[in-house]
């Protein structure tokens, strides 16, 4: 008989179990968590066929070396520890705790653990004979719990960037409408000068309702919707409507396509074209006549890259941190939201964007988002 057999018979015995072990043991191989059951003393009297697979451990390494040998040694694993510790020396059960805990193939996992009592029936009363634990692997409902907060976190940042960045560009020109307004109702200034009051009140108007209009834009901003895809095909198109403009100031778009031809990738087409054009766009912009915009695709075996590369001045070290900001812009005319909409978009994608810039040298624009291959 294995060892893991002969524990399962001692364990049914000691519970007074009348079922066939065999079946017993179907039952308990057959649950998703990791099972151990302890003695009072802390010695393993049984664990389940996935408390190998979820701690890393099989029965017979629990059985010979036992938790403080395996458990009680890695520092690391001190929340982990301390629900036995708490079970055999504390008697505290019934509790359910979340932990994190290392493997010992150096992977970490999230663990939701509960522990119970393990007690005998019989002559009215129920002695301790040890301690049941549970332990279910939640690691990735835990993942995206902590993705979760942290795109709800960002999109409260966005909300108050671009809450600050509406009350920046329409505090201006509402107090020069004011202002002028308050001249012409008291006749203040000839009919000359009312002329050009009245002027300033229809510009600083205009530049309200440009404010409004970006606003929407961005408010407007298709929900993302990910499919498998061509992502090198959605990247020509693009390339081809921005190309006009490429051609009358003389500048080339060349792209580099390092992503096999049979390969999907998982994105939004829409939400990518409209961050390409306007990367591509602002590149062209900034890029003198005559000088080429550098567009490049590739992946890794966890994320996939389109790099934006442009020989334009560079970006001076005090704007790099500002330019996705709503309503930031260094162009003499621009509203500022097209980055800022860039941004939104790659966050979407739970993405990240790299920049490097030198002034005199040209930037370097990295939208990465995480892409698993199958």
């Amino acid at each position: 008989m294995k060892p893991r057999d002969k524990k399962l018979l001692d364990f049914s015995r000691l519970c007074n179990y009348t079922t066939d072990t065999l079946i017993l043991k179907h039952v308990l191989d057959s649950i998703s968590d990791s099972l151990i059951v302890l003695s009072q003393d802390g010695d393993i009297l049984y664990s389940n066929m996935m408390t190998e697979q979820i701690l890393g451990y099989s029965f017979e390494e629990l059985d010979e070396k036992g938790i403080g040998l395996l458990f009680f040694t890695n520092d690391e694993n001190r929340d982990f520890n301390q629900i036995f510790v708490d079970a055999i020396f504390e008697k505290s059960v019934n509790s359910y705790r979340e932990v994190d805990y290392h493997r010992p193939d150096g992977s970490i996992r999230r663990l939701a653990c509960t522990t119970s009592y393990l007690v005998i029936d019989g002559d009215n009363v129920t002695p301790v004979a040890g301690f049941v634990a549970l332990f279910k692997d939640i690691t990735e409902v835990f993942n995206l719990r902590v993705l979760e907060k942290k795109l709800i976190e960002e999109k409260l940042l966005s909300l108050n960037k671009l809450a600050m960045g509406v009350a920046h560009e329409i505090r201006n020109p509402v107090v020069t409408i004011g202002g002028f307004a308050s001249r012409i109702m008291k006749g203040m200034g000839t009919p000359h000068e009312t002329g050009q009051y009245a002027q300033s009140i229809l510009e600083d108007a205009r530049r309200l309702e440009r404010v409004v209009q970006d606003v929407q834009n961005y408010c407007d901003l298709p929900v993302i919707n990910l499919s498998r895809g061509d992502l090198s095909a959605a990247v020509r198109q693009t390339l081809l409507q921005i190309m006009p403009k490429a051609q009358q100031k003389n500048i080339s778009v060349n792209l580099s396509d390092h992503i096999p031809h049979d390969v999907l990738i998982t994105f939004d087409p829409v939400l990518i074209k409209m961050a390409v054009v306007s990367l591509v766009d602002n590149s062209i912009d900034f890029s003198p006549d005559g000088k080429s915009v550098e567009v490049a695709l590739s992946m890794a075996q966890d994320g996939v890259t389109i790099e934006i590369k442009d020989c334009g001045f560079g970006i001076s070290a005090n704007d790099r941190q500002f330019i996705f900001d709503p309503f930031f812009s260094t162009k003499t005319h621009g509203s500022g939201m097209g980055l800022a909409i860039v941004d939104r978009i790659v966050r979407e994608h739970m993405g990240r964007i790299d920049l490097d810039s030198l002034p005199g040298l040209g930037t370097t624009i990295r939208i990465i988002w995480p892409e698993f291959l199958e």
